[in-house]
């Protein structure tokens, strides 16, 4: 049949933003047969809803090769495949030609470009949240290389490609607008380092680091824009990009602003990934807000973004673990590494519109606040914009101080393969050579433990999900006393509470209760 079905046609997804894949009306994937009929379907998409004659089929199913001379009824054997494969007869033919029906919403490369363009509308009316929703489900589409294994695509996988590029441009100006300067400034990063004849993106991490401050990166940027352009095309920036590079040259005879002069908080940590619903619930908070989580788990780096996003001239930091004066109690004060409430109650400023950050690895419940911010592990796409080494995030769980140190730690030796870090980690005394630096930070709550508690902590990593009942037998205590450890855990977030009565510990855990087992447990408890 060659005409189109009398019913309604069943609903498929047809993906070319990477390998071929189609899913059945039922979200089932396709069986397609792969190669040359996987080919004369993508070429097929390519064109949608057009004819395509049988010429263009066999050059692009046999691209560069010796095309035989059963070529034809080959082709005509690879289109009855796919119809065997494909409902409702989608693939129609006429004397020396095909074509393929597909429907609105069913190509991912047309719903690629269309919340593309609704991201631009929603920007353009300053709905910068809502754009970021759409860029990412936009993004989320692309698997890899547009129309893979087409050689005769060029002009479609360029126009994806620069798609895609336009997307990651839209998202780092709706982060601007939300005064997320550092993801943008990630995304930003990442654009023309790939792209560096990319003006456009140079001039929006120039605006980007200027936004935050830092003007001599901006300077930089610049720098690396123009030896870019010389270099590889033997012309000077184009007019936006040296108008704003005369603009943040005529900023340095300003004065320096309030909030330079007052600021003595520490560098913000570089590419940091995740924690948005924590940012916006603190967007336009004061008073007290606690923030509590495990070791490395990024306490203080959340902090800073909660600063720099929070427009205060006077931002003060104080570690508790080195005191230093407190010139006022205005503006923006961040206590680092506070034990209890009682450290700093003295410190609490009056003003009511003051925000005061309260870091602790314990949750202070007696401290009257604002509100209370657990930081929990990343979840897996936060941790794998970290790294895409996917040994390093499998043995982490989400931990983003462990995975910074591993990534480090392999770019730092050049040597050594992705190969031969796995291999380390999947031995877990290498492993935990490897975090020896990470682990260590855990033995001050392990230290800041009553002596049971520390038995239990160390008897968990070989269960790591437990109940009281567990709990009480692992040690050979009633279940009131187990209850009891359990809170003191929680309460140095060592352990946490998915479902009611269920506790887990975390891999980055469980590495430092196996280390303290082989160290400091007893002999009987490794028998048990």
């Amino acid at each position: 049949m060659n005409g189109h079905a009398a019913h309604s046609p069943d609903r498929l997804s047809f993906r070319v933003l990477g390998p071929l894949e189609v899913d059945g009306p039922d979200g089932h994937p396709l069986d397609l047969c792969g190669g040359k009929p996987a080919t004369v379907l993508t070429l097929l998409l390519l064109h949608r809803n057009a004819w395509v004659s049988t010429e263009q089929l066999v050059d692009a199913v046999w691209a560069g090769r010796d095309v035989p001379a059963s070529a034809q009824n080959n082709l005509k054997t690879y289109v009855w495949q796919l119809r065997r494969s494909l409902p409702d007869e989608r693939i129609e033919s006429r004397p020396g030609a095909y074509r393929v029906r597909v429907l609105p919403g069913e190509l991912d490369a047309d719903d690629a470009a269309d919340l593309c363009d609704q991201a631009r509308d929603l920007l353009g009316r300053k709905r910068a949240a809502e754009a970021i929703t759409a860029v990412q489900h936009a993004l989320e589409l692309w698997r890899g290389v547009p129309y893979d294994g087409l050689t005769d695509a060029t002009s479609a996988v360029d126009r994806l490609i620069e798609l895609h590029r336009a997307l990651r441009e839209d998202l780092a100006d709706a982060q601007l607008l939300l005064e997320r300067p550092a993801e943008a400034i990630a995304v930003l990063r990442a654009l023309t380092e790939e792209e560096p004849l990319r003006e456009l993106a140079w001039a929006r991490l120039m605006a980007a680091y200027r936004q935050v401050g830092r003007r001599n990166d901006a300077l930089a940027a610049y720098q690396r824009a123009r030896t870019a352009l010389v270099r590889d095309l033997g012309i000077e920036p184009g007019a936006e990009l040296t108008a704003l590079h005369q603009q943040i040259l005529s900023e340095e005879a300003r004065p320096i602003s309030p909030l330079l002069v007052s600021s003595n908080l520490p560098p913000r940590v570089p590419g940091f990934v995740g924690r948005e619903p924590e940012q916006q619930a603190l967007r336009g908070v004061s008073g007290v807000v606690t923030i509590d989580g495990m070791p490395g788990i990024g306490k203080t780096a959340f902090a800073l973004e909660v600063a720099a996003a929070s427009g205060f001239e006077t931002q003060q930091y104080v570690d508790l673990h080195r005191p230093t004066s407190l010139s006022s109690a205005t503006g923006l004060l961040i206590l680092d590494n506070v034990e209890n409430a009682d450290q700093i109650r003295h410190l609490l400023p009056n003003d009511t519109n003051a925000l005061v950050l309260v870091i602790s690895r314990r949750r202070l419940a007696d401290l009257d606040r604002t509100a209370a911010i657990t930081l929990d592990v990343l979840a897996p796409a936060e941790a794998a914009r970290l790294t895409d080494i996917e040994q390093i995030l499998n043995c982490c769980g989400g931990h983003p101080g462990a995975i910074r140190h591993l990534a480090e730690r392999l770019r730092n030796r050049q040597p050594w393969t992705v190969a031969r870090m796995a291999g380390r980690l999947e031995d877990q005394p290498a492993r935990c050579q490897a975090l020896a630096e990470v682990l260590a930070r855990f033995d001050s709550a392990y230290d800041a433990l009553p002596g049971p508690a520390q038995r239990l902590y160390r008897l968990i990593g070989m269960t790591p999900r437990f109940d009281l009942r567990q709990a009480a037998r692992l040690t050979g205590t009633d279940r009131p006393d187990a209850e009891l450890m359990v809170d003191q855990l929680m309460d140095l977030n060592l352990v946490t509470e998915p479902a009611p009565g269920r506790f887990e510990i975390g891999s980055v855990i469980r590495d430092h209760t196996s280390q303290l087992m082989m160290v400091s447990g007893p002999q009987a408890e490794l028998v048990a």
